[in-house]
């Protein structure tokens, strides 16, 4: 047996998870907003995995992802909100360079994550959530944005 695993019997008990870390109201609200004054958005709330993250909402254009707004709690303890965008490859890279609040998502290429704070730019959130609705929008319905 190795120095790093536990002889039987002498394991610890798991602890057991506290209620989840939720996205706070006010920016549920902005993100709610921003995304269903888009045509045709419909908002999915998934609870699947509220054991270690808070509930996510989606906002959905036919029945995919554009935008994903959900919380986790750090290795600190202290509860992170986080919009996961589609974004095109070019500006995916050119957020990534410019590095926190811009994270890589690990759902896909052609996402990334935002971290949103007391700081964010919420009209650069805008601009990032009608793009990611412009990649999987249908053109008859981006052309109702222009």
């Amino acid at each position: 047996m190795t120095s790093s695993r536990l002889s039987r019997g002498s394991e610890t008990p798991p602890t057991v998870p506290g209620p989840p870390v939720e996205v706070p109201e006010d920016i549920v609200e902005r993100i709610r907003t921003l995304c269903l004054a888009l045509p045709e958005v419909t908002m999915r709330v998934d609870d699947s995995l509220t054991g270690t993250r808070s509930t996510a909402r989606s906002f959905d254009i036919r029945r995919r992802s554009f935008c994903l707004l959900v919380a986790w709690e750090d290795s600190t303890g202290q509860p992170v909100t986080l919009l996961v965008l589609r974004a095109n490859p070019e500006e995916r890279e050119a957020l990534l360079s410019v590095g926190h609040p811009f994270l890589a998502s690990r759902a896909g290429r052609d996402r990334i994550i935002v971290v949103l704070t007391d700081e964010t730019d919420w009209e650069e959130i805008r601009e990032l959530v009608t793009e990611s609705y412009r990649i999987l929008a249908p053109k008859k319905l981006t052309a109702l944005l222009d």
